[in-house]
C-alpha cells in the first residue's frame, strides 16, 4: 500500500474539532500512523495551522488533562491546509496538482474524508470525480446520516456511485468501532455455549438502547433537520441490531460480514407507527427557538422479523436525549419456563464497556429464595495494560488499511431507510403523537 494522504473536507467543523483532530492526535501519540502520512485540511477560507492545533490542544486537554507538545509537533509536521470552493472545478484541479507534488517521489493512497453534512456531498464528490481524484488509489469516507429518507438516500447513492465504486466508499458508523460492538461477532463465534440459544425458541426480546443525559447542546440547526430517529436509529442502532442477530458469516471478511448484515436487515419488517413512541423533552422548543417544533428527541420502536428463526421476537430500539443517565447497550432477554425472572445477556457499549450475564441463583440459607447475580467482564479491569483504541481512531485506521468491515454498505443503508419509511411518512402528518417528558426522566416513564 502507498503512503496515505488524508484530505479532510470540513476541517473547521464541529465534528472535526471534537472527534477527528483529537483522534489524529492520539494516533500520533500511540505511533499507530504510518510515519509518512500527510493530512490536508480543506476549508473555504484561508486557514492557519496554529489555529487548528489550538482547538486540538483544548479538546485533548479537556479529556486527557494533558496535551503533549511533542505529539502536537508530529501532527503539525504532517498537517497542511488548502483553500477550496466546493463549487469551483478549478480548485479541484489545483488540489490534484498539490497531491501530485506530494506524490512525486513515491506512490500514495488518497483518502477523502467528508466531515460535512450529507447535503453538501454532491458538488464535492462530483468535482473529485471530474478532476480524476477517484482512481483505484482513492477512497471516499462519508459521515452519517446518509440521506434524509429513502428517496434522498437513493439519490445520494447515485451521485456517489457515479464517481466512486462501492469498494472505494466507506460510510462511517463509529458505534461499530467501539470495542464491545467489535466483540459481538467474536463472542458469538468463539463461545459455542450460546450458539444453540440464538433463535426465537430461546430469546424473548432484544433491546438496543442509546440514551444520553445531555440535550442538543447548541446543535439546534442539525437536530431540527434530523431528530432522534434519523440521528441514531437509522444508522447506529439498526447496525448494532444486525451485527447482534444476523446469521454468523462464513468468515470474518468484510464481504461476508456485509452480506450477513444485509440479509438480516432486508428481512426486518417495516416499522409499524402503532408500535412506536416519539417524544420531546420539555425545554427543547425554547433551545431551538421554535415553539411549534415537532422534532422528536426520544424514540422507542418495536420491530418484527420475517425469518422463522426470529418469529415473534420483540426487537426494541430506543434512543433519546436529556434523560436520567448515559447508556448505550444491547440486552438479550432469554425465555423461561418458570416464574423466576429470566436470564439476560448484556453488552455495555458505553460507558464502562463490558459484558455481563444475569443468572438466577439460590440465596444462602434454609429458605428456597432465589436472586439474580451477574457474571461480569469489563474491558477496563480485564485489559488494563492493553492499548485502547477510541472509535474514531479505529475508523481512520481501518479506512487507511482498506478494511470496510465496520462501515455500512449502500444496500444496508437503503434497507434501514425502507424499515423506517412508514414512521417518517406517518410523522409528517400525525402531529398528535408527540409526547413530552421532563429533562432527566427515566426512559421507562415515557409511554
Amino acid at each position: 500500500m502507498g503512503a496515505p494522504i488524508l484530505v479532510i473536507f470540513g476541517i473547521t467543523g464541529d465534528l472535526s474539532k471534537r472527534k477527528l483532530l483529537p483522534a489524529l492526535y492520539h494516533l500520533f501519540s500511540q505511533q499507530l500512523f504510518p510515519s509518512d502520512i500527510k493530512i490536508i485540511g480543506v476549508s473555504r477560507k484561508k486557514l492557519l495551522i496554529d489555529d487548528l492545533l489550538e482547538s486540538v490542544e483544548l479538546c485533548v486537554s479537556e479529556v486527557d488533562n494533558v496535551c503533549d507538545p511533542v505529539v502536537i509537533g508530529r501532527l503539525k509536521s504532517a498537517l497542511e491546509t488548502f483553500k477550496l470552493d466546493p463549487a469551483d472545478k478549478a480548485d479541484f484541479i489545483l488540489l490534484k496538482k498539490r497531491l501530485g507534488k506530494l506524490s512525486a517521489t513515491k506512490e500514495h493512497e488518497y483518502l477523502f474524508y467528508m466531515s460535512i453534512p450529507p447535503s453538501a456531498y454532491g458538488p464535492i464528490v462530483e468535482n473529485l470525480g471530474a478532476a480524476g481524484l477517484n482512481s483505484k488509489n482513492c477512497r471516499l469516507i462519508l459521515e452519517k446520516p446518509f440521506g434524509y429518507d429513502l428517496q434522498s438516500a437513493e439519490d445520494l447513492i447515485k451521485i456517489v456511485n457515479a464517481s466512486f465504486s462501492e469498494d472505494k466508499i466507506y460510510r462511517t458508523d463509529h458505534y461499530l468501532a467501539k470495542d464491545t460492538a467489535q466483540n459481538l461477532l467474536t463472542f458469538r463465534l468463539y463461545n459455542p455455549i450460546f450458539s444453540t440459544l440464538w433463535n426465537a425458541q430461546h430469546i424473548a426480546s432484544v433491546r438496543i438502547r442509546a440514551v444520553e443525559q445531555i440535550g442538543i447542546e447548541g446543535r439546534s440547526e442539525f437536530y431540527e433537520q434530523t431528530g432522534a430517529l434519523r440521528d441514531l436509529i437509522q444508522s447506529h442502532l439498526l447496525q448494532l441490531l444486525a451485527l447482534s442477530m444476523m446469521d454468523l458469516p462464513a468468515d470474518l471478511s468484510s464481504e461476508q460480514i456485509h452480506r450477513s448484515k444485509q440479509y438480516f436487515l432486508e428481512q426486518l419488517l417495516p416499522a409499524d407507527p402503532a408500535n412506536a413512541t416519539r417524544a420531546q423533552y420539555s425545554t427543547y422548543c425554547q433551545e431551538v427557538n421554535n415553539p411549534d417544533s415537532l422534532t422528536e428527541t426520544f424514540v422507542r420502536l418495536h420491530l418484527k422479523h420475517s425469518a422463522e428463526r426470529w418469529q415473534d421476537v420483540d426487537f426494541i430500539l430506543e434512543t433519546g436525549k436529556a434523560l436520567a443517565s448515559k447508556d448505550t447497550s444491547i440486552t438479550i432477554e432469554f425465555k423461561t419456563n418458570h416464574e423466576h425472572p429470566s436470564n439476560n445477556l448484556h453488552f455495555q457499549i458505553q460507558p464502562n464497556e463490558g459484558i455481563s450475564l444475569q443468572l438466577v441463583v439460590k440465596k444462602p440459607g434454609l429458605a428456597n429464595t432465589m436472586a439474580h447475580t451477574a457474571l461480569t467482564f469489563e474491558y477496563e479491569t480485564a485489559f488494563k495494560a492493553s492499548q485502547h483504541i477510541e472509535a474514531y481512531e479505529r475508523v481512520l485506521l481501518d479506512a487507511i488499511n482498506g478494511d470496510q468491515s465496520l462501515f455500512a454498505s449502500s444496500s444496508e443503508v437503503l434497507a434501514t431507510w425502507r424499515i423506517l419509511e412508514p414512521l417518517l411518512e406517518n410523522w409528517k402528518t400525525n402531529n398528535d403523537g408527540l409526547k413530552l417528558y421532563r429533562s432527566g426522566a427515566d426512559p421507562s416513564t415515557i409511554i
